[in-house]
């Protein structure tokens, strides 16, 4: 049976449906692009996680690479569980990949995307209960381009959360 909070974006090359969910982490400039990305990824898998590369420039990533002369800081985003690293001086950087992850329903024929965005594939953060030494690492040479993601107010801070 098909919940209420859900919105459908589109089907993959083996047919299944996609379903947007209230909570996903859906960026609004990827959105366009996800029947191209859907008509490269079959199911059967309980989950999906794609980089597709579009051979074209297709917009802009806010994760970039990182360096001891860039000014850092961290802050909470929306329905995140904890601190994300962001870069201050910065821009974000034209890519031609994007990147989906998709989960099937534990009882439906359909997967809900858990995430899209434009860019390369970034690692779990730091705080996600599943995060490795090498995701860690990742964070600690990348980060989000400031003012490209909704924070919630009051949490920034120099200090490293992890």
């Amino acid at each position: 049976m098909m919940r209420n909070d859900l919105s459908f974006l589109g089907n993959i090359a083996s047919g299944e449906p996609v379903y947007d969910r209230y909570n996903s982490h859906l960026h609004r400039e990827v959105q366009e692009l996800l029947p191209e990305v859907f008509a490269g990824v079959s199911g059967g898998e309980r989950f999906i996680v794609r980089e597709h590369d579009f051979g074209r420039l297709v917009g802009k990533s806010g994760c970039v690479a990182t360096s001891g002369s860039d000014v850092v800081c961290y802050a909470q985003r929306p329905k995140r569980a904890g601190l994300t690293r962001f870069v201050k001086n910065r821009q974000a950087e034209p890519s031609d990949k994007a990147v989906v992850i998709l989960k099937r329903d534990d009882y439906e024929p359909y997967y809900v995307l858990i995430t899209a965005f434009v860019g390369g594939m970034a690692a779990k953060e730091p705080w996600d209960p599943r995060a490795t030494d090498e995701d860690r690492k990742f964070w600690e040479n990348h980060a989000l381009v400031w003012g490209s993601e909704e924070i919630i107010p009051g949490t920034e801070t120099t200090v490293c959360p992890w």
